[in-house]
């Protein structure tokens, strides 16, 4: 760690209603007493894995490097693998495999290597089948935050072994761009799964207008949208009540209505593909 006092980032669906994040990171000091947790988030919505990703990934890139720990785990005590991921930029990220931490590895430079969560060593004594972060989770984060190298943890397995993350890249053909709603924020902004470093190889101006296509071919109850939607740099650039196309504060291209809701007004939700042409 690039740091004297480890920094450890904790997100979960555990809420703080109940005792769990409290007694996760008790396990972490009693075993890492100068660690520094920072909670990202413990209201992700229940067994939410997917919003749990997307608020992952978009905060680590603004935390020093560290060991993150993330939970949010429906398969607790099934099959399902426990991993630590090492990324390129040097953070680990401990949790379970189903896909939570793959999109986190990708922004912090991609996925350097993978370690299978195996040496009973660094866990509590007797593990509770569903609550596997206080006993495997939380003590393997604070011996990592100690230093304890990840091949003490286990052994390594393939990345192409891991589940897949939730969405996918965008896809270019010309000027129409393939992508899809991969987020919708607690202000109705939807975020599409194209990152601002992919936006600035298509020579795309500030005041150009995209046009937005989407079809449900699944879905009958819900009309086509087409709409044309200028692009901006932030809410206020368009009168109140109309829509905007701008990289948010997560860095990826956003779909938003200024003091509104672009969700609601376009009756878009996450999962949705559209095309835009730029």
């Amino acid at each position: 760690m690039s740091s004297t006092i480890p920094i450890i980032t904790f997100i979960s669906d555990f809420g703080y209603q109940d005792e769990w994040a409290a007694i996760c990171k008790g396990v972490i000091y009693r075993i890492s007493p100068t660690a520094n947790i920072v909670d990202i988030c413990h209201n992700i919505p229940n067994f939410d894995i997917w919003k749990a990703s997307f608020v992952l990934s978009s905060a680590l890139p603004s935390f020093p490097v560290g060991v993150h720990l993330a939970v949010v785990d429906p398969g607790v005590g099934t099959q399902r693998r426990g991993i630590v991921i090492k990324a390129d930029r040097g953070d680990l990220l401990v949790g379970p495999d189903n896909g939570l931490l793959i999109a986190a590895a990708e922004r912090l430079g991609g996925i350097r290597e993978v370690t299978l969560i195996t040496n009973d060593r660094f866990w509590l004594k007797p593990v509770c089948p569903t609550f596997h972060a206080r006993d495997i989770f939380a003590p393997v984060t604070a011996y990592l935050a100690n230093g304890i190298s990840p091949a003490e943890i286990g052994q390594t397995i393939a990345e192409e072994s891991l589940a897949k993350s939730f969405w996918e890249k965008p896809r270019i053909s010309g000027r129409t761009l393939e992508c899809q709603v991969i987020d919708a924020d607690k202000f109705g902004t939807l975020r599409f799964n194209v990152e601002s470093s992919f936006l600035e190889t298509q020579d795309l101006s500030l005041g150009e207008t995209i046009l937005m296509k989407v079809e449900f071919p699944s879905d009958l109850q819900r009309p086509h949208i087409l709409a044309e939607v200028p692009f901006g740099r932030t809410f206020g650039d368009v009168r109140v009540g109309s829509p905007i196309m701008l990289v948010d504060s997560s860095g990826y291209l956003c779909l938003a209505l200024n003091q509104g809701s672009a969700a609601q007004h376009f009756n878009l939700k996450r999962g949705d593909r559209l095309s835009l042409r730029l």
